[in-house]
């Protein structure tokens, strides 16, 4: 095999593994997005619930929550179609039979992650039309999304660990291990075990909302803080072990930002 063809299998699979700086740029803000809305929706409820506009704080919700679940639902929906039909997407077509190679699995996976979030979304319109849907199930098939996105992310991550580059292009592998372990391991756990264990039963409970909130702007930021370490202009050293070590560090800065930032906006709606 010449040197061309193995840069080529090798641009192919680490553009298709590891994504990249739009994707995890655009995907943080739309985390960064919900939890900005949560982080004063929540606070203005719990408040609201003793003031003499209480009626008028929650007809105000419910349009907010209707507004936020349909807007889920069109976004998703329409990255889910925009992913298949890029210019070189792979308009719904999953394996070549003459190559026999599976088509764009990057792709796929974005849309498989779009596509579970779009049903979560209609199914909390559906609740808030007052159809008779079980309650809690728009929360639990958003945990659902959660877990399905994490797991693809996690595989993805790993299959890239595993490929054998490791060895030629140890930086990637690095990278990969990184990612893994700080983003995978760290974010999504939190985002989805309690959130589907609890919130799914216990509705309106102010304790567990503060928790999703804080975790999806930490999901937020975080993507960002990847994007720019593993494609943006950061000099740190991959292959030091000690950057793992700041990593979590780092990690702990950002929880404890959104902590400081959501005892803010607490006290600014509670003023």
């Amino acid at each position: 095999m010449t040197k061309t063809m193995e840069n080529r299998i090798f641009n192919h699979s680490h553009a298709s593994v590891m994504g990249s700086f739009l994707g995890h740029t655009v995907t943080g803000l739309s985390f960064l997005l919900l939890g900005f809305i949560w982080a004063i929706k929540h606070p203005l409820r719990f408040l609201g619930r003793k003031s003499k506009y209480s009626l008028q704080i929650e007809n105000l919700i419910y349009w907010v929550e209707l507004l936020e679940w349909g807007g889920v639902a069109i976004v998703c929906s329409s990255g889910a179609l925009l992913e298949q039909c890029l210019l070189e997407g792979p308009c719904f077509q999953l394996y070549n039979e003459a190559t026999h190679r599976w088509m764009f699995l990057n792709l796929w996976q974005h849309s498989t992650m779009h596509a579970f979030f779009a049903m979560a979304g209609v199914v909390g319109v559906l609740t808030r039309c007052k159809f008779q849907i079980p309650v809690g199930l728009d929360h639990l098939l958003f945990s659902l999304a959660l877990f399905n996105e994490g797991k693809c992310a996690f595989h993805g991550k790993t299959k890239f660990a595993s490929m054998g580059f490791g060895r030629r292009y140890p930086m990637f592998s690095r990278r990969s291990r990184i990612f893994v372990l700080i983003y995978a391991r760290f974010t999504y756990p939190g985002c989805f075990i309690l959130y589907i264990l609890f919130e799914v039963w216990f509705r309106n409970n102010p304790i567990l909302e503060l928790f999703r909130t804080s975790m999806f702007i930490t999901q937020g930021t975080w993507l960002w803080q990847i994007a720019f370490l593993l494609w943006g202009t950061s000099s740190w050293d991959h292959n030091d072990p000690e950057t793992y070590v700041f990593m979590a560090i780092c990690y702990s800065w950002h929880y404890g930002s959104v902590i400081l930032f959501l005892a803010f906006t607490y006290g600014i709606v509670y003023w």
